[in-house]
Formats: structure tokens, sequence, C-alpha cells
């Protein structure tokens, strides 16, 4: 019975003490999603940049991989993937992409994240398959230029010993009809 009264006197503080406990668990849950960068607000923020400051930017990443920053290797491929970036290299990005998955802890992924990457992934093995065609057009337009080369030089070839056998049958014709005037 001493307990119960106590408890009912006491009842009041027990409550905030749980709910203080309660509070503070709550936030130390929270607290990991609050310190995860969004990659989506970092490849915006360096579409906003100047050439400048794209530069430097590249450089403080660079220098960040010596101190082994977190992130900093996503935020490289990140600059890599940047069409108006001077260091702008997709084969380079992809490379880091596939190298970034396999080391990187998937408990970093926020659903933000993981999207972006996925989406990134994707926009990547797009613009290198077309590379790839393009690359390919390119070599078969130069194989073709070349065979057209090839013709239009056997032509002229052609064309020349034509025009060659020409002049000569002109001339024997000349000289038949130069034989033919002496023979009367």
């Amino acid at each position: 019975m001493k307990i119960l009264l106590i408890l009912r006197q006491n009842i009041t503080y027990f409550l905030l003490l749980i709910l203080l406990l309660l509070n503070t668990s709550c936030q130390l849950i929270n607290q990991p999603t609050k310190l995860m960068t969004s990659y989506g607000q970092y490849y915006l923020w360096l579409k906003s940049l100047t050439q400048e400051e794209l530069q430097q930017e590249i450089l403080q990443q660079k220098q960040n991989l010596t101190t082994n920053k977190i992130d900093t290797e996503l935020h490289l491929l990140l600059i890599h993937a940047l069409p108006n970036s001077p260091i702008h290299n997709p084969y380079t990005a992809k490379a880091l992409l596939n190298t970034f998955q396999q080391g990187y802890i998937s408990t970093r992924y926020n659903s933000e994240n993981l999207a972006f990457i996925t989406m990134l992934r994707d926009q990547l093995n797009e613009q290198l398959l077309t590379l790839d065609k393009l690359a390919k057009t390119s070599l078969i337009n130069k194989k073709n230029q070349s065979k057209i080369k090839l013709i239009d030089k056997k032509n002229l070839i052609q064309q020349q010993t034509v025009k060659r056998l020409t002049q000569q049958i002109i001339q024997l014709k000349k000289i038949e009809q130069t034989i033919n005037e002496h023979g009367q």
C-alpha cells in the first residue's frame, strides 16, 4: 500500500522522466540521418558554381581525399559526371561509381541518396552507350571514307586510262588516214 501511495504522489515525476527518456532515445535514433548529405543537393550546388569556383571545389575535394573525409569520393564522382566540369569524364565517373558501390556502407544511403545514385548510374550507362555508338559510327565513317577515297582513286586511274586509250585511238586513226592518203 505504501508503494502505491508513493507512486501516486510521484506519478507526475515518473511520467515526466519516462517522456524525457523517450524523447532522448528518439533524438539519438534520428541523428545519423541528419549527418547524411544529400548528393542531389550537392550536384545542384555544383551546377550553380562558376568555372573558378568549380576549380576550387575540385581542389578542395582532392585535398579531402588525403584526409579521408567522408563522401569525398562520391563528390569527385559527381564532379566528373557534371557536363561543364573541367574534369568531366563519364568513364571516370562510372568507374568511381562502380568502386564506390562496392566499398560504400549501405547504411549510409537514405532513400533520396539511393534514388539519386541509381539515377546517376542509369544516366552514366546511357551516356557511355551513346559515346560507344558514336565512336563506332565514327570508325565506320572513317572506313567508308577510306573506301570512297580508294574508289575515287580507281575511278581516276580508269579515267586516265580511258583518256590515254582515246588519245591512242585518235593517233592510230590519224596514222591510218595518213597511210590511206599516201596509198591512193
